[in-house]
């Protein structure tokens, strides 16, 4: 860019006049290189605004998810809890049967021998 300036500011002066229509022309092509990278950096913020905006959505999604997850984990745990609970109870009730049992056949033996003289 120096090197295209100190071009200009030579042909500027020599010539008789030619440079000034080299320096309006420079002038022009700086002005429309101008406009088109301040484009193409208004472009690039609005890129950056849609992937920032897609980022806060995503986010949120994955908070969500992270929330629906927590609560059933939480409903897991209590499913887990329940049915160890569930577990204890078959197996007390199994034991009572058995005794139960035990001692029908036990009344039942005593009944038989009774009955045998």
């Amino acid at each position: 860019m120096e090197r295209i300036a100190l071009e200009a500011a030579r042909l500027l002066f020599s010539e008789g006049g030619a440079g000034w229509i080299v320096a309006v022309l420079l002038g022009l092509a700086c002005l429309r290189l101008h406009r088109d990278n301040q484009r193409s950096l208004e472009a690039r913020i609005g890129d950056t605004g849609a992937t920032a905006t897609a980022l806060e959505r995503a986010s949120q999604t994955n908070a969500a998810v992270a929330a629906a997850l927590e609560s059933r984990t939480r409903v897991l745990e209590d499913l887990a809890r329940l049915a160890a609970e569930i577990a204890r109870g078959v197996d007390r009730s199994d034991e009572r049967a058995r005794e139960k049992f035990d001692e029908i056949l036990r009344l039942v033996a005593d009944l038989h021998r009774q009955g045998r003289p």
